[in-house]
Order: C-alpha cells, then sequence, then structure tokens
C-alpha cells in the first residue's frame, strides 16, 4: 500500500502536468469521482442529480487549476470545497440533505459493544440533530472511510484537533444514547 505523502507527492506531479495539458488531469479524476459521486448522493439523494454536480465540480476544479496552488495536502481537499460550493448554491443555502444508511452505519461499534434493534433508531435521531460539521466528521471517518490524514485536510484543522473531535464526539453519542436507554426503562 503506498503511503500518503507517495499519493500526495503523485497528486502534485499530475496537477503540474494538468496545468499544461488537461489530459493529463485523468487520474486524478479516476482517484476522486466515486468518493465525489458518494459525497453528492448521500447529500441529495439522487443519482442523476449527483452525476452533474460531479461533472459541475470537476469541470470548475480543471477550469481553475492554474489558480491552484500546491499546500502539501491531497487535492480532494481543494475538491471537496467545490463541491461543497456547489451543492450549497444547488440548494441556495438550504440544509443539505444527509442520507444515513442504516446497513452502513459503521460507527456503531465505535458508539455501544453491545446493540439493540431500539438503540439504532435513537442514533439515527441523535445524528439527525448534529451539527453538519460533526455529522460530515462521522461521513468521512465511517462512510467514506477517510484517514484522520485526510480528513485533518479537508476540514482544515490539525490531525490532533481531528482525532480528539471524533473521540469527543463518539463519546457524547454513547452517553446519550445510554441517557436515552434509561429514560426508557422508566
Amino acid at each position: 500500500m503506498p503511503s500518503l505523502n507517495g499519493d500526495i507527492e503523485r497528486e502534485r506531479i499530475w496537477i503540474e502536468k494538468s496545468k499544461k495539458d488537461t489530459t493529463a488531469f485523468k487520474p486524478l479524476y479516476e482517484k476522486y469521482y466515486d468518493p465525489l459521486f458518494r459525497f453528492f448522493v448521500r447529500r441529495t439523494d439522487n443519482e442523476a442529480l449527483s452525476a452533474d454536480l460531479c461533472s459541475t465540480t470537476f469541470f470548475k476544479s480543471l477550469d481553475n487549476l492554474k489558480k491552484y496552488e500546491w499546500q502539501g495536502k491531497p487535492f480532494g481537499a481543494w475538491l471537496f470545497r467545490i463541491a461543497q460550493n456547489e451543492l450549497r448554491k444547488h440548494y441556495r443555502d438550504s440544509k443539505p440533505i444527509f442520507v444515513i444508511e442504516e446497513d452502513k452505519l459503521n460507527c456503531w461499534e465505535e458508539i455501544t459493544e453491545f446493540p439493540k434493534p431500539d438503540y439504532m433508531q435513537s442514533l439515527i435521531d441523535l445524528l439527525d440533530d448534529l451539527p453538519e460539521d460533526d455529522l460530515r466528521l462521522l461521513e468521512l471517518r465511517f462512510f467514506e472511510m477517510c484517514s484522520f490524514e485526510e480528513i485533518s485536510a479537508l476540514m482544515s484543522i490539525g490531525v490532533s484537533a481531528t482525532k480528539m473531535r471524533m473521540y469527543r464526539l463518539l463519546d457524547k453519542l454513547k452517553k446519550r444514547l445510554i441517557k436515552e436507554d434509561d429514560k426508557a426503562r422508566l
């Protein structure tokens, strides 16, 4: 498995080549299309719209690539910022729609060791009430399977801060679930 630094260096080379020749953009497109498409599908629940938003995002990234300044971070951080802006533009400042698929809720094991069917609905309700940044953090880690380093770059916060925020968020969810369970027993 290639190292994160090796991947980033490879991306830097692809970006430099793409600035001179747009056909060199293909490896970046192939690397980020699926994660970007999933990003849009989870927020729109519409594959056709997601494909359109992906196209627009890649077009804008390629169109503005000459302005892109290398900062030693994954290209995806910049690309996902463009994607977020496109999604916001599409919804015109309305709150994005998040679709949480119960069978893909990988963070369940992080929150409780003894899943109960009624906890799942409580967890979904808790996730619905989370601020957008917290929900994005969970999505990147457990749905997109991003490393803490990648999340750090995408959210523009330090790696340590990303880890601390994740563990605090999981602890908060766990405590709320226990509190909900205690209420249900009364």
